[in-house]
């Protein structure tokens, strides 16, 4: 992020203004602020600035009236609303008036610097200049590819889909970015201007999860002091992201089903229905077909989200993009930690492109990482990568069985040879029998019992 970003602080808290102030000052913002709404307008109308948060309740403006005016006079800046009395009604106004996202205090340093980020980064994207037709293959500047083989297909399918309103089925497996494919779809529809809301449905508790997606009323539950609106609310002309659809509990998938049928919810502690307008893109690293099959997956769910799917291809699958997302890498790292490397050797990439990357891009990612920052400059090769990487690579091939003159046994053979595959698919993919049994064209079930019958299973 270039030190040139000039960001407004709208607060009349002095204490808070302050942890704000320290916040986004150390993500290298030229920072302005102000205690009364009226003067943030004025300042609104005479300076250029990247982000704009500002506190609801303050003399002078309140911060809808802050939001709507920044929206209009600095359309391409980042607006967040902080406010203490966050209900549903606000938070949705809020965002038809232009902000990008609301948050209630008290809030974190974490969850602030992390949603400056994310805006940033969504900003510089939608701002990027665009390339001619023929040569524009690009999903946004967080996704990396030379789109040819299977990439390529779902550069084709994204395009046709992302300007209608269906609901998308995204499959990959952890790291491959499905996040970053439904940004890519949001910012390519007709609801670009909305709120894109992602919602990491494993990640949260499942007494928490209603609460988190449609909201509660004050006094639902013991803490619960005020209205707080829900993420598919807060969608409201925008996406809705539901990452990781296939962690819900069945009992929470049909509260679901109902939701994505009437767009219509009710808050926990509530009585009233609300309706929201929103798109749902949905995205999980598991076979729903196989759940459903065994039943723990809703039919009728199944099919409501799979309108349209798109498969996002492992790493291993597309080596010709390992070059292009290591000097992506590289460029940021250089960048956000003040290295100077300056590019990476065909040997080291030669011996990237032969690892099965169980992690994916984000695993690439973080061994990129790590080797820039030891490094620190000069270019990237074989030698810089750390001492267990060798575990990474490739066994060397085994010769192809041959039937020996005296013959053999043929049963012991092929359970040998079984017995190979199976723990080579665990061992490249970290153990995980999800994943294994995929490598396999197994269903897990089906692998778990051969494990049990061979002693492979460890409990």
């Amino acid at each position: 992020m270039a030190a040139a970003n000039r960001a407004l602080l709208l607060e009349d808290d002095p204490g808070f203004r302050s942890i704000l102030r320290r916040v986004v000052s150390q993500m290298d913002f030229d920072v302005h602020e102000a205690e009364r709404g009226d003067e943030g307008l004025r300042l609104i109308d005479g300076g250029d600035y990247h982000l704009v948060m500002s506190d609801y309740m303050m003399p002078g403006a309140d911060g809808l009236a802050v939001v709507e005016h920044a929206r209009k006079v600095q359309p391409n800046s980042a607006i967040v609303l902080i406010t203490g009395y966050a209900t549903v009604e606000r938070a949705v106004k809020a965002m038809r008036l232009g902000a990008d996202q609301v948050l209630e205090k008290p809030v974190g340093l974490d969850v602030l610097s992390n949603t400056i980020r994310d805006l940033m980064r969504a900003r510089q994207a939608a701002q990027a200049p665009a390339a001619p037709p023929a040569e524009r293959p690009e999903l946004g500047e967080a996704f990396v590819s030379r789109f040819m083989g299977p990439m390529k297909s779902l550069l084709e399918l994204l395009e046709r889909i992302s300007p209608t309103d269906c609901t998308v089925l995204i499959r990959g497996e952890s790291g491959t970015g499905k996040e970053l494919i439904a940004r890519a779809i949001h910012s390519r529809s007709p609801r670009a201007r909305g709120p894109f809301v992602p919602v990491n449905c494993g990640a949260i508790p499942e007494n928490l999860l209603e609460s988190e997606l449609f909201g509660y009323c004050k006094g639902a539950f013991s803490g619960a002091f005020r209205d707080r609106p829900g993420r598919f609310a807060v969608a409201d002309g925008g996406t809705i992201f539901l990452d990781e659809i296939g962690e819900m509990s069945p009992a929470f998938q049909v509260k679901l089903l109902r939701v994505l049928q009437d767009k219509s919810f009710e808050p926990v502690g509530g009585t009233r229905s609300q309706r929201s307008d929103f798109r749902v893109l949905a995205a999980t690293h598991r076979d729903l077909a196989q759940m459903v099959r065994e039943g723990r997956f809703r039919e009728d769910l199944y099919y409501r989200l799979n309108v349209f799917e798109l498969r996002l291809p492992p790493l291993r699958d597309r080596p010709e993009d390992i070059r292009p997302l290591v000097e992506h890498f590289i460029a940021g790292f250089n960048r956000r930690h003040r290295l100077a490397i300056q590019g990476v050797s065909e040997e080291l990439v030669n011996l990237l492109r032969s690892c099965a990357w169980p992690g994916n891009v984000r695993e690439l990612e973080n061994l990129i990482e790590r080797m820039a920052i030891i490094k620190a400059r000069g270019t990237l090769t074989p030698a810089d990568l750390p001492q267990n990487f060798s575990e990474r690579l490739p066994a060397p091939k085994e010769p192809e069985t041959a039937l020996p003159s005296e013959g053999l046994d043929f049963y012991r053979a092929v359970e040998e040879f079984e017995n190979r595959l199976i723990l080579q698919a665990l061992e490249r993919t970290g153990n995980n029998k999800n994943r294994a049994a995929s490598l396999l064209s197994l269903n897990r079930t089906t692998l778990v019992e051969k494990m049990k019958k061979k002693g492979l299973l460890i409990e």
